[in-house]
């Protein structure tokens, strides 16, 4: 193998003008609880993407959101993992800095003794060769469109998303129901944590959504689907993704993270 291809081999294909990111605080919140991240060095093996979203209703959910980002952001620049390509090591990494957001987070929930606990959901993607590892907690997601067809990689863990896996109500009506802001795992309010992890296959020309249920509360996967079809770049995905969410109401914060490979 000839020196060129070693270095391209090592590099994970993106470049910063593949990923493209917006925080709105909406048209109805006076405080935006939404915290992003992406990581993305040319001469390094991967790339780090995070969104979090600060439990809302909650004491500090903006603390929360960002002293997540934070960490994870301390971890992941401090760490050997921008160059490894083992999904066990990358694995390790998402658990052991979400777990120590968790515990920062938590620490703090003690310490100031606060009544309605702060926390955050989070999902965090590692672009790596060939592949995008996933870890999440909540209801912020991950979709990616390949072929022009979306799928959401990342499974809500919502009260509703378990009445809808149970097929006691419809993906439509939980678009609306009433209890469609409680969520089953976070970060922050407990000591304990369970994160879900996915590893998928990464092809060139696939588009990738980061986002919190801000934009998701709007935008039905038709819509989503359509939006990233006709976008040419992460920009134009992201500014018709936030045009659409904020003229769909912009009940809550929207954050979104357009990464095209």
């Amino acid at each position: 193998m000839s020196k060129e291809k070693k270095i391209r081999h090592k590099k994970c294909g993106l470049s910063p003008f593949d990923i493209v990111a917006d925080s709105h605080v909406g048209l109805v919140r006076e405080c935006n609880e939404d915290s992003f991240v992406y990581c993305v060095n040319p001469d390094n093996r991967n790339a780090l993407v995070a969104v979090a979203d600060g439990i809302g209703g909650h004491e500090g959910g903006d603390i929360a959101s960002a002293l997540c980002m934070q960490t994870l952001t301390a971890a992941w620049r401090g760490s050997k993992y921008q160059n490894l390509s083992k999904i066990k090591e990358l694995h390790n990494f998402l658990i052991k800095s979400l777990q120590q957001a968790n515990k920062v987070i938590n620490d703090l929930n003690s310490s100031f003794k606060i009544q309605h606990p702060m926390g955050t959901t989070v999902v965090a993607g590692i672009f790596s060769p060939g592949e995008i590892h996933i870890a999440h907690a909540g209801d912020s997601r991950c979709y990616r469109l390949r072929n022009d067809i979306l799928e959401q990689l990342t499974e809500d863990h919502s009260y509703v998303a378990e009445l809808v896996k149970s097929n006691l109500i419809s993906p439509e009506e939980a678009r609306n129901h009433p209890f469609s802001h409680i969520i089953s795992r976070s970060i922050g309010p407990s000591p304990t944590l369970e994160i879900e992890l996915n590893v998928f296959k990464q092809e060139k020309g696939d588009k990738y959504i980061f986002c919190s249920d801000g934009m998701t509360a709007h935008l039905d996967d038709f819509e989503i689907e359509t939006i990233l079809i006709d976008a040419e770049n992460p920009y134009d995905a992201v500014k018709e993704l936030m045009y659409s969410s904020l003229r769909g109401g912009g009940d809550d914060n929207i954050t979104i993270i357009a990464v095209f490979t």
